[in-house]
């Protein structure tokens, strides 16, 4: 029987939209102004911080190349600007394939829930990838 995975928590992290990180996300990612609602996948830049950043980088590590395999987004509220929100995060170690899957649950400071994040990375052995001279 196979070992049941490794799950990190951490929480509440208090995270923002400010205005100005919005502003800079919706420019860098083609919004077609600057002003505007908070985009739905707003939620990655948070993945900035060093309690969500730093076990994706030990898993990388230890793995290997972290590639982005998937992400969803599913909300209840909108996320409104401006506002700080509480999260909660799950991150999950999965072996077949090997893979990190990070979930987080996005609460209001009055602790309803606003949504849910999920991003999953497969962790590629850099030894399996062709250097680039063998791609020539």
């Amino acid at each position: 029987m196979a070992a049941a995975p490794k799950v990190e928590r951490a929480g509440p992290l208090r995270v923002t939209t400010a205005s100005e990180a919005v502003r800079t996300f919706r420019l860098e990612t083609g919004w077609p102004g600057a002003e505007g609602v908070v985009p739905l996948s707003f939620p990655v830049v948070w993945m900035k911080s060093p309690e969500i950043a730093e076990p994706i980088r030990a898993a990388a590590e230890e793995v290997g190349l972290p590639l982005h395999e998937a992400q969803s987004f599913d909300y209840i509220e909108r996320l409104e600007l401006d506002r700080s929100y509480d999260l909660m995060l799950e991150m999950r170690r999965e072996t077949n394939p090997p893979r990190l899957v990070a979930k987080a649950d996005i609460h209001a400071t009055d602790g309803s829930l606003v949504g849910h994040v999920v991003s999953t990375l497969r962790l590629i052995d850099p030894t399996s990838v062709p250097a680039p001279e063998d791609l020539v």
